[in-house]
């Protein structure tokens, strides 16, 4: 696209001195045309050669004044080039030019300019080009001056909202800069600027939240909003990192129109943004590595590395004696489909899991650390007493499973909350009672968040150390059962589980299982006999529940 302030329109160049005996004749609708070069057609093979915005001049010689067909493609081939017009000397060569080409130019909105034919070619061409040369001059001045204010910023150890605020000097619109990777606003508002920034903004996210290909865009472009109830034109310009697109600068002209010097100052802009966003996501990479380092070896089974992190621990406002409690976020990709892309869609959700997760958290006036690594996020939660631990826990429990949901809705993710120690040096306890949680809510199909304190029995039956045990007690308990209903087909197992569910109710478990009392009452005799172990005696009973859970617990059913 050219630029108007690179070069003269045909309007400014009708009215230099060069042109006063020379008139438009066709194609008024392009009379505001920029020219930024021109040219001379000595050859029909020229426009092989020409560019965009110039303007070429020629003579009606080459032209058969019956052949208006070839005059015709000359004016397409032209227009279609995205020439600024065409000058040509009629006189004398032939008596005029056709109603058909001439109705063509102005169909085409493509100035045809009758060139008076004693004025040669150099007396146009030295002045125009010298009005171009200082219109482009002044140009790069202004850009250059654009440029070099906003890298004064940059230097001076300025910011987006100070670079917004330089770039508005210029613009006079207002200005949003959109982060889609920390999901953040920038803006600047001047005195006595009367713009309401907070409906821009709302306009913003729907613009992106609704349509997520506007989050695409990749050249700058003109959309249309609605303010007020008025149709106002908006110019969004691609903020591009590493070749991603990480956000967009967002221009509404409430103000005045957005001109063309107004666009190349802000794709100036853009890039130094750009370099800004760079650096904002190296320091959050940077620290976030210094955090998880610190968080491995707080938990680490090395005791020299585990003393080393605790003395750190200040750096991160963590009190050595306070009381911890970790949550442990497991994120398991659910997707259907190609890998590459299911692992993609899983960092992508991540990320604004972390980036919202992060605002839940400040806005409950947590206190902690916040880990991401691979598949899993902890959350490392710092109470001044036992009391405040349990009474907030539960209300950041709720909070982060709701954001859970909202997010990961096609994925799969499940959340184990550790036991609450005090000291430090404890939070490694508190990671491995929220790893069980999790590992015990997989294997019982619990809810997504599941707290180590609630698992009751399951406590003590998950404990890695003593599976060589459960599954000696459910080889001797409950193995010859679920044997004799593979072999004959039977459900003892399932008329056993529903007797626990019911609490040994023989006519309740009759209508569960919609089967007949007296088939109810055989069954229970055949698991007595199958098992060894009677219904009726309390400690049986027991074994046989407890032999249930086992079960689930070694993927036995």
């Amino acid at each position: 696209m050219i630029l108007q302030e690179s070069g003269i329109t045909i309007r400014q160049a009708m009215e230099m001195d060069c042109m006063d005996k020379s008139k438009i004749i066709a194609g008024h609708g392009g009379i505001d045309n920029t020219i930024t070069r021109l040219n001379i057609m000595a050859d029909p093979d020229i426009l092989h050669w020409v560019n965009e915005g110039e303007l070429l001049l020629t003579t009606a010689y080459s032209f058969r004044k019956d052949d208006i067909e070839l005059q015709k493609k000359l004016i397409k081939e032209c227009s279609k080039k995205r020439l600024a017009g065409i000058g040509i000397k009629i006189y004398p060569y032939i008596d005029g030019l056709s109603k058909e080409v001439m109705d063509l130019a102005d169909s085409l909105g493509f100035p045809i300019i009758d060139l008076h034919y004693a004025t040669a070619f150099t007396d146009i061409m030295t002045p125009i080009f010298k009005e171009i040369f200082n219109k482009q001059a002044t140009l790069l001045q202004k850009m250059e001056a654009v440029h070099n204010d906003l890298m004064s910023v940059v230097l001076k150890g300025g910011g987006i909202r100070e670079i917004i605020k330089t770039l508005k000097q210029t613009i006079k619109n207002p200005i949003v800069v959109r982060d889609h990777h920390f999901d953040e606003y920038v803006y600047h508002v001047d005195k006595n600027e009367s713009v309401d920034y907070k409906r821009l903004i709302e306009q913003c996210t729907l613009f992106f939240e609704n349509n997520h290909e506007n989050r695409k865009i990749d050249i700058k472009t003109e959309k249309m909003d609605l303010l007020d109830e008025h149709p106002v034109k908006k110019m969004v310009i691609p903020i591009i990192v590493k070749g991603n697109i990480q956000g967009h600068i967002l221009v509404w002209d409430t103000i005045r129109p957005i001109s063309n010097l107004d666009k190349v100052a802000l794709e100036s802009a853009s890039t130094i943004i750009a370099l800004e966003f760079l650096k904002k996501s190296s320091v959050y990479e940077v620290e976030h590595r210094y955090k998880v380092e610190f968080f491995e070896s707080l938990i680490s089974n090395d005791e020299r590395r585990k003393t080393a992190a605790v003395s750190r621990g200040n750096i991160y406002k963590l009190d050595i004696d306070g009381y911890y409690q970790i949550i442990k976020i497991h994120l398991i990709n659910g997707w259907d489909g190609d890998k590459k892309k299911k692992q993609e869609s899983l960092d992508s959700l991540k990320a604004k899991f972390i980036l919202n997760l992060d605002k839940v958290l400040l806005s409950e006036q947590w206190h902690g650390l916040m880990i991401s690594k691979e598949d899993k996020v902890f959350i490392l939660t710092m109470f001044s007493s036992e009391k405040e631990a349990k009474q907030r826990m539960k209300k950041h429990g709720s909070k982060i499973e709701k954001l859970c949901k909202e997010i990961f809705k096609e994925g799969n993710i499940i959340v184990g909350v550790g036991r609450n120690y005090r000291g430090l040096e404890q939070v490694y306890k508190s990671v491995k009672d929220a790893e069980r949680a999790i590992e015990a809510g997989m294997l019982l199909n619990r809810d997504k968040m599941i707290y180590f304190e609630d698992l009751g029995v399951y406590k003590i039956l998950c404990h890695d150390g003593l599976k060589e045990e459960l599954n000696s007690f459910y080889q001797q308990t409950l193995e010859s059962l679920v044997e004799y209903d593979r072999c004959k087909n039977t459900e003892l197992l399932k008329t056993l589980q529903v007797y626990f569910e019911t609490n040994g109710n023989l006519k309740k478990m009759s209508e569960v299982l919609f089967t007949h009392y007296n088939t109810i009452l055989y069954r229970v005799q055949r698991i007595k006999q199958i098992t060894g172990r009677d219904m009726d005696n309390a400690e049986d009973r027991f074994d046989l529940e407890t032999a249930l859970k086992i079960m689930k617990i070694l993927k036995c059913s």
